[in-house]
């Protein structure tokens, strides 16, 4: 029974203060509220948003927190929930250590928010921060064995612990209390990737995280307790489950709390601009560096050939069969097609049309993607090579990374763009600009209700 590593974690969530955090990062979480705003304001538009809402207000009465873009209000977990699908409905939402943060923290945190009647802007910002510091560590400590090796969706898994640690800094739960909330989120903790290859339930892996995270900061307060070791168990605790009950163990219980207070993931967090699964990106950021020096004309492409780790070619790299928008915005395929044939990769590129349309199909005809073992080891930031042959015998070739690093940086005016383009047809001019100043100035100010307020349409 013997947790002292989930008791540092529990003791650094409750204690965690505002003033603490660096400037830059403080800059950093609110434009990460920003961009989540704006694509969980575009996502709450799309079908499978709306047969989620339609499926609470069959089970459930009204409850005091509401649902973004809507006059619907429901219990914590379950607003935290529908807002968490919404942000994460169409692959725009932030990546980084840990997953998806901005869909697990920030509704996760507006819902406590709303469900005590209090939280700052300031207070905001560090449950935000808290909650991808944890899921961060939580994640270094069991490595990429769940995510690349068992089949888990990453940011589905640890954001269950993002959402706890950022609900109980925003509920204010002491260290004895947080102990047990993450007990109880890592016994919900879960999502299968099987999901990539159809259906609506990849959108709903951001959402089960966040209502899991947040029921379990809730039990937590009305003194519902759990095992004080949910890390450390040898048997059925997360780690080692997550980690295939290895001999000797495959985890690293002191990453849990390595650099609490000093280190930051957060600032490591990136922004997306493509509608696409991450490992996708780096194919497209290539082709985009190509196009910069070259015109590429589609009907001179003789092959392109790109090259992924095992992890990722599992991830992303899988035979392309036109089934659904989901499938299609996973797969490196299809997304290298578009890419090719229209320039960009955002709404516009994912209609049922177009990922049916027989020029992709012909064009994905003359893509290869293959297994490099050299780059098994390497994370979807580190990026990969991709050759383009054309006609002439000409090859174009380029090492693209994902948008966000020091070579390719994502600015401010990135960001608000991202914003006012998402929410063009959902928000007027004026209460997008409220929204964005909002953020803009939120450590100063007092209730979060104000930005909660701005959301209602």
């Amino acid at each position: 029974m013997d947790g002292p590593y989930t008791r540092a974690l529990a003791e650094y969530i409750s204690g965690s203060a505002f003033k603490d955090l660096p400037a830059p990062l403080v800059e950093h979480a609110k434009l990460l509220v920003l961009d989540t705003i704006g694509v969980g304001v575009y996502g709450a538009t799309l079908p499978w948003s709306e047969r989620l809402r339609a499926t609470a207000q069959a089970m459930e009465a009204p409850g005091r927190v509401s649902v973004w873009c809507t006059p619907l209000q429901f219990s914590a977990p379950t607003a935290a929930m529908i807002n968490a699908t919404a942000v994460h409905a169409f692959e725009l939402d932030d990546i980084g250590p840990g997953g998806h943060n901005g869909s697990v923290t920030l509704s996760s945190a507006l819902a406590m928010a709303q469900h005590t009647g209090e939280l700052s802007g300031a207070e905001l910002i560090n449950a935000i921060v808290i909650g991808i510091e944890t899921a961060a560590r939580v994640n270094q400590c069991v490595g990429r064995i769940p995510h690349e090796g068992l089949g888990f969706h990453n940011p589905g898994l640890m954001g269950t612990f993002a959402s706890v640690a950022s609900a109980s800094r925003a509920l204010g739960l002491d260290a004895d209390d947080v102990v047990h909330a993450l007990g109880h989120a890592g016994q919900q903790a879960a999502s299968l990737m099987f999901t990539h290859h159809g259906g609506m339930g990849k959108r709903l892996l951001a959402g089960q995280a966040a209502r899991a995270g947040t029921f379990g900061a809730l039990l937590a307060a009305n003194g519902f307790t759990n095992a004080a070791n949910v890390f450390e168990a040898e048997y059925g605790g997360f780690c080692a489950a997550h980690t295939g009950n290895r001999e000797p163990p495959a985890y690293d219980l002191t990453q849990l709390t390595k650099d609490l207070g000093r280190t930051y993931h957060t600032a490591k967090v990136r922004f997306k601009m493509w509608a696409a699964r991450v490992p996708n990106h780096s194919s497209l950021e290539g082709i985009r560096q190509l196009r910069k020096k070259h015109p590429i004309p589609v009907e001179q492409v003789k092959q392109v050939r790109i090259r992924l780790g095992r992890g990722y070619l599992q991830n992303v790299g899988w035979a392309y069969t036109p089934t659904t928008i989901t499938s299609a915005q996973l797969n490196l395929y299809y997304v290298t097609a578009i890419m090719l044939l229209e320039n960009d990769v955002f709404t516009e590129q994912f209609t049922e049309d177009k990922i049916r349309n027989p020029r992709v199909l012909e064009l994905i005809k003359r893509i290869s993607i293959t297994h490099d073992a050299s780059m098994d080891a390497m994370g979807y930031a580190e990026g990969n090579p991709i050759e383009i042959e054309l006609a002439d015998g000409t090859v174009l070739s380029a090492w693209g990374k994902v948008h966000g690093d020091a070579e390719n940086p994502i600015h401010r005016e990135d960001v608000v763009d991202k914003f006012r383009k998402l929410t063009a047809h959902r928000l007027q001019p004026e209460k997008q600009a409220e929204i964005i100043t909002l953020c803009e100035r939120l450590e100063r100010v007092e209730d979060v209700s104000t930005l909660i307020g701005a959301l209602h349409v």
